[in-house]
């Protein structure tokens, strides 16, 4: 048994070990060797109102840009903005709706949704678009007999697209940011 603990306390060791020496380094918070750490830049954001596009190209809000922008600030801003504002987020979403499961009485038993959401960082400083991406999600829930049971069902799934959209959209802005930190860094040198 001691042999046992002695091993894996060495494993631990070795584990660390070839953590810290591969330069891992964190790419937010204070252990970032940056001098401004990436929670701060993208606390200097600012995310615009979000519209829901339609097929003609239409633009409206709705509860769904709502979300989205709620859970994108949960993502990037925690700690809420700083007030200063160096980049302006822009965001459009489409939802699209397929029924799948059909029955003998051609009554439809799945539900798809699907969330495709496009977005543009713009740095006001230069005034350019400098990324510009798409974040996607999937989520299939069961239509039953009662529409009570359906209509809180879609809520549910729309949350998750959501949250799940914003998600991919913070990293991928943090993932920018951080490069393009690193980049500047070493062009100065």
């Amino acid at each position: 048994m001691k042999i046992l603990k002695f091993i894996l306390l060495s494993l631990s060791f070795i584990a660390a070990f070839i953590l810290i020496s591969c330069g891992f380094k964190p790419m937010y918070g204070a252990l970032s060797d940056r001098d401004q750490n990436l929670r701060q830049i993208m606390a200097n954001i600012q995310i615009s109102e979000i519209r829901e596009k339609n097929k003609k190209g239409e633009e409206r809000n709705s509860r769904m840009g709502q979300l989205i922008r709620n859970d994108l600030s949960e993502f990037m801003t925690p700690k809420g903005s700083s007030g200063q504002v160096d980049y302006i987020l822009n965001v459009q979403y489409r939802i699209e709706t397929k029924g799948y499961g059909i029955r003998a009485d051609e009554s439809v038993t799945l539900q798809n949704l699907k969330l495709l959401v496009t977005y543009e960082l713009r740095e006001i400083k230069i005034d350019k678009v400098i990324l510009r991406a798409q974040a996607r999600g999937i989520v299939t829930y069961d239509l039953v007999q009662s529409d009570y049971s359906n209509m809180i069902a879609r809520k549910s799934a729309l949350k998750r697209l959501s949250k799940e959209a914003a998600h991919q959209i913070s990293i991928k802005i943090g993932t920018f940011l951080y490069s393009s930190q690193n980049k500047d860094k070493e062009d100065k040198k």
